[in-house]
């Protein structure tokens, strides 16, 4: 990727929006993110990561020019700039999206990523390559229900020749059983995505550890594919848990498979948080509320957490291997802002291309820091 490209459109973006900060009818909002993280990995008994990096460093603007409302978030962090959300949009019960945001599938990819449980998301989003991209999205609520879709192109940093294409649809239920601190929710999703004859999709996960090898892969494979999701949520005071579950069905060229093969991922957990509590609003978890934040005289917050994941490319068409995982987590919430995370990871996987039947651990730390 071209880094003075990607510079070039960052600067471009950031001096346009903070500029219109200078009009009158202009609500504007500044915001910076910044992630230092620890890793300590190990595969098949061999270390292949031990240090600190700048993981994320994000400048936001959001906020609204009469009607319209927008919102920009650049990530500094690393070699490249990339442009994460860059997106204009207006309505009221049915909102209009026109830009780069998260495409409509799964909870954890669409929720706040500063407010996830743990420090790497699961497999069901990492294995399908769903994050960001470049499209019109449309959302509207009715009592209970959350509706969504939207058509994509590819995420605005590719700026390679590609006519890849994609379209999204998500439906989302909840409820409120034990009172208003409580939420249940189900939703699902489905997504079509076609490389349109430029390259061929690839599937892949690491041990939960963002600098270490891939230990299940499968590349080259698929012309298409269908994603489909399902999720669930459940919330009582500071109690939480969550599942999801994808199942992708893939077109594969004749001359790569001899039939059409399909993967799966689900992952589920469960946290407590002492002192404070998650949030959760319009079908998606946003920032934690924390109930007496060390700049008040309190103790801030404190969470326990585990997770239970699977990735499974053993299809016979695939042969990319499976991976089960379990993590534990712990965090500190100093304030809604800053928190202090640490994850301890196991993985077994089998018919690795690379490593074959092994395992691979990780310790991983976090300190996240935000200002507004």
């Amino acid at each position: 990727m071209n880094n003075k490209r990607n510079l070039f459109i960052a600067t471009v973006m950031f001096a346009g929006l903070t500029g219109a900060a200078f009009a009158d009818d202009v609500d504007i909002q500044l915001g910076a993110h910044a992630f230092l993280d620890y890793e300590n990995a190990s595969i098949a008994g061999m270390d292949v990561v031990d240090g600190t990096n700048l993981r994320l460093f994000r400048i936001d603007v959001k906020g609204s020019v009469g009607d319209y409302r927008f919102a920009s978030n650049v990530d500094f962090a690393g070699d490249d700039v990339k442009v994460k959300d860059l997106y204009a949009e207006f309505g009221d019960n049915v909102r209009v999206r026109i830009g780069n945001f998260k495409v409509m599938n799964g909870l954890e990819q669409q929720s706040s990523l500063y407010a996830t449980t743990f420090m790497e998301a699961g497999s069901v989003s990492k294995l399908n390559g769903i994050s960001r991209s470049l499209g019109v999205g449309v959302y509207t609520s009715a009592g209970p229900f959350n509706l969504s879709a939207g058509v994509f192109g590819p995420d605005a940093n590719v700026l390679d020749d590609t006519d890849m294409y994609s379209m999204s649809a998500r439906a989302a239920w909840h409820t409120q059983p034990m009172g208003e601190d409580s939420v249940l929710h189900f939703a699902g999703s489905v997504r079509y995505r076609d490389t349109n004859d430029s390259g061929l999709l690839s599937y892949n996960q690491r041990p939960f550890a963002p600098s270490a090898p891939k230990t299940i892969s499968a590349s080259g494979i698929g012309e298409s594919d269908v994603f489909y999701g399902l999720e669930a949520a459940f919330l009582n005071g500071g109690f939480s848990a969550q599942a999801e579950y994808g199942h992708t069905e893939i077109s594969c060229p004749s001359s790569v498979c001899t039939e059409d093969p399909s993967s799966d991922a689900y992952y589920v957990d469960v946290s407590y948080m002492w002192g404070g509590h998650r949030n959760f609003s319009g079908s998606l978890f946003k920032r934690d509320t924390v109930d007496t934040p060390v700049s008040q005289g309190g103790m801030g917050a404190f969470a326990l957490s585990g997770r239970y994941d699977y990735a499974d490319l053993s299809d016979t068409q695939l042969s990319g291997g499976e991976q089960e995982t379990f993590v534990l987590g712990g965090t500190w919430y100093l304030d809604r802002y800053v928190r202090f995370m640490v994850n301890l990871t196991h993985s077994e996987f089998e018919d690795s291309p690379v490593y074959g039947n092994d395992d691979a651990q990780s310790v991983l730390f976090r300190a996240q820091l935000e200002l507004y």
